[in-house]
């Protein structure tokens, strides 16, 4: 208790400690320690499908690039990015990962560098602990996929527009707001979800303009996202054909009152509301609790100035939720990944509350704060363990493992059991390897279309590999084809398999 009171009290008193007139190196460290924590986290993981998909499309020459996402469900700014990316540093996981890693670490800095500037100094180093161990933050920082980046966009942004409406100097206010709207289109050509942030913007911004006199269609806010609509333009014909193509994994989910309620215990605990057991589901109770009374204490110490930027904040991710409840109505759009760029903001939201009820000094608010950070840190403890757990197929990523068994030699064929795995096991294995998969249908879409029309395609398996020397069956879960040959052992890397089949 006196430890935590010591942390929050004594470091952050009236008069200016060392901890505050340092805190930009206070606050540096901490976001080297948020991208070590998520190096380190990523390196212990296998690449799984939706990763091998971007490093496979990020290969391609720029041309079949930008065809291979206009018939996926994704814009084709991230790929690019990596593309380039790994044109300089190589094609390795360590490479691959640090650019999601950094990008996130720059998310994390914008976010507190955000707090510093709406709420202060002692806000942003009280918000430090619970963005840098924040587990759902840590596990979309390693992922090589567009989630980073839409997070530090789309808190560049927030950052910006903040900037742009409290600057004085008309030239500078009309520069910030082109760079608001160059970076509103930045981040819809990276992940069409970032509407959900902008859409948050747009509401809070009407909020905070109700009673002006200024009319709302001469708002420079206003002009600055009709440019961002103009610099979107080109890449909206392919938009509009993506939203009916039927490209779309079906793992989508509606937001009932469970996920809802799993969106809390995602964030804090890295688990689903259906994994938490009678410990965990308590810890989870007593988090709702310490964090309802945090929230109340801290209210009492908003002051008016203050009040806007929290409803920013609260804005932020509470309306991205709401808009995907509604959208819920009529078709399912959430899974937990696709909020990965909208957490931040209920962390910073979070840190600045706690921040504000610290104000009472009391000593229950000194441990209620402790208790969150203790959850928190429990909640990185579950992400070390279950890693880049897949909650849509319920299975731990292990191809990386399952390909370093497989030899590919002359005479040697890879059989995939279907498209998904085969795009998994592209990354792994080598260039040269006669890497062949199973598909009843030749002509593929979405996440699949690399391999549309494919001549690695096989379906008849007893038929066309039957004058192979040696298969190599790779398969989730049950054997189901029928393949020439006997088989003669089999590998299991939990779900996944190896079998071989050599020829009679």
């Amino acid at each position: 208790m006196n430890i935590f009171k010591n942390i929050v009290t004594k470091l952050f008193p009236t008069k200016q400690t060392w901890v505050e007139k340092h805190h930009t190196i206070v606050i540096s460290v901490s976001v080297f320690l948020f991208m070590a924590i998520a190096l380190w986290l990523g390196l212990r993981q296998s690449v799984w499908f939706d990763e091998a998909y971007s490093i496979l499309v990020a290969k391609m020459p720029l041309g079949d690039l930008l065809h291979m996402t206009a018939v996926d469900t994704h814009p084709p700014l991230y790929y690019l990015l990596l593309q380039a990316w790994a044109s300089i540093f190589g094609w390795s996981e360590l490479a691959l990962r640090s650019l999601s890693v950094i990008v996130a670490g720059g998310a994390v800095a914008v976010g507190l560098l955000l707090v510093r500037r709406l709420f202060g100094v002692r806000a942003a180093l009280i918000t430090v602990p619970f963005v840098v161990i924040a587990p759902f933050l840590l596990r979309y920082a390693f992922e090589i996929r567009m989630y980073a980046l839409a997070s530090l966009i789309c808190i560049s942004a927030t950052y910006m527009l903040v900037v742009a409406l409290e600057a004085k100097n008309h030239r500078q206010k009309w520069l910030l707001y082109g760079g608001y709207a160059a970076l509103v289109a930045l981040g819809v050509y990276t992940l069409y979800y970032t509407v959900l942030i902008w859409t948050a913007h747009l509401i809070w911004l009407v909020w905070l303009t109700r009673g002006q006199h200024q009319p709302l269609l001469k708002a420079p806010w206003l002009i600055a996202f009709g440019g961002s609509i103009i610099l979107f333009l080109p890449w909206l014909p392919t938009f509009i054909s993506q939203v009916g193509n039927g490209a779309l994994a079906q793992i989508s989910q509606p937001l009932t009152v469970d996920n809802l309620v799993g969106i809390m215990s995602f964030q804090f605990l890295y688990q689903p509301t259906w994994q938490l057991n009678a410990l965990w589901s308590l810890l989870f109770v007593g988090l709702v609790v310490a964090l309802s009374i945090l929230v109340v204490r801290g209210v009492k110490y908003i002051s008016t100035s203050e009040k806007k930027y929290v409803v920013l904040l609260l804005a932020y991710f509470i309306v991205p939720i709401a808009i995907l409840t509604l959208v819920s109505l009529v078709r399912p759009m959430y899974v937990e990944r696709y909020l990965a760029h909208v957490v931040i903001g209920m962390m910073l939201l979070i840190g600045t509350m706690i921040a504000f009820a610290s104000r009472d000094n009391k000593k229950s608010t000194t441990v209620l704060a402790g208790f969150v950070i203790i959850v928190l840190a429990a909640g990185t403890a579950q992400l070390v363990q279950v890693g880049n757990f897949n909650f849509q197929r319920l299975s731990q990523p292990q191809v990386k493992l399952a390909a370093d068994v497989i030899t590919c030699r002359d005479g040697q064929t890879v059989l995939a059991a279907d498209p998904y795995v085969a795009i998994e096991l592209s990354y792994y294995l080598p260039s040269t390897c006669d890497l062949r998969f199973y598909s009843e249908n030749a002509s593929m879409s979405g996440g699949y279309a690399p391999l549309s029309n494919s001549p690695k395609r096989v379906q008849d398996p007893a038929i066309e590999l039957k004058d192979e020397a040696t298969i190599t069956y790779v398969y989730y879960d049950d054997q189901k084809l029928i393949l020439p040959g006997t088989q003669t052992e089999v590998m299991s890397f939990g779900p996944l398999h190896v079998a071989t089949f050599n020829a009679e």
